[in-house]
């Protein structure tokens, strides 16, 4: 007899996405709000797909605006920045993505390799404490690891795409005091100070050269 979780992951495989309305008010209003890549050396594009619920989005242009001047800050020391590559809705059925089986769903038919797909929800649940809900998530396709993107929901502070971001560029959680990725609360380093450790610095390098080389991400024209 099947389980509940096989069962849904089941019917998740059977029943076909649903089809994402048109963006309202159209990509320009995101497009012209965003912070480019300045004068980082390696520039990577943000595929952002919102949730639109009775013609409104879950969030604004100026809200990620903030997440991505935030998440190229702490990259730079990388010599990597991020900018919008492309916006679209995403359908009310994924506002709020509570199990396993909604998380991969939401990406299987939408990823695509040399972009980081980011979707902006409007609650995202702790698969590991059901009725919790947590700020954001780096997310691999169980089926097809290889396959990844993030989430980020309504209670996201600015901090949270860099730190998912950083999940992405290869980093575990951290112990470090000063670093982003450290999940624990502690008063110091202040918040403002805090970015990535030397140490998890020279890994993301690593881990940018070698997306570059499998073109898992490809780096956009400045």
């Amino acid at each position: 007899m099947l389980g509940p979780a096989t069962l849904a992951a089941l019917l998740a495989l059977a029943s076909p996405a649903p089809e994402d309305p048109a963006l309202v008010g159209g990509a320009d209003p995101w497009t012209a709000a965003q912070p480019g890549c300045g004068e980082a050396r390696w520039c990577f594009g943000i595929a952002l797909h919102v949730v639109q619920r009775d013609e409104e989005l879950v969030q604004t242009p100026a809200w990620f605006a903030r997440q991505l001047a935030e998440a190229n800050r702490h990259f730079a020391s990388i010599d990597t920045g991020f900018e919008l590559a492309s916006v679209e809705a995403l359908d009310a059925a994924y506002a709020q993505v509570v199990t396993r089986e909604a998380r991969d769903e939401a990406g299987r038919h939408r990823f695509t390799r040399g972009v980081v797909h980011v979707f902006l929800i409007e609650r995202l649940g702790d698969v590991d404490a059901p009725g919790e809900q947590i700020r954001g998530v780096h997310w691999r396709q169980r089926s097809k690891i290889e396959k990844r993107w993030i989430f980020l929901s309504g209670i996201s502070s600015d901090m949270v795409l860099a730190h998912e971001l950083g999940h992405f560029f290869s980093l575990p959680h951290s112990t470090y005091a000063i670093s982003i990725m450290n999940k624990r609360r502690r008063e110091s380093p202040p918040r403002e100070a805090r970015t990535f450790h030397p140490e998890e610095i020279q890994r993301m390098r690593k881990a940018r050269n070698e997306m570059l080389a499998d073109q898992m991400l490809v780096a956009r024209e400045k």
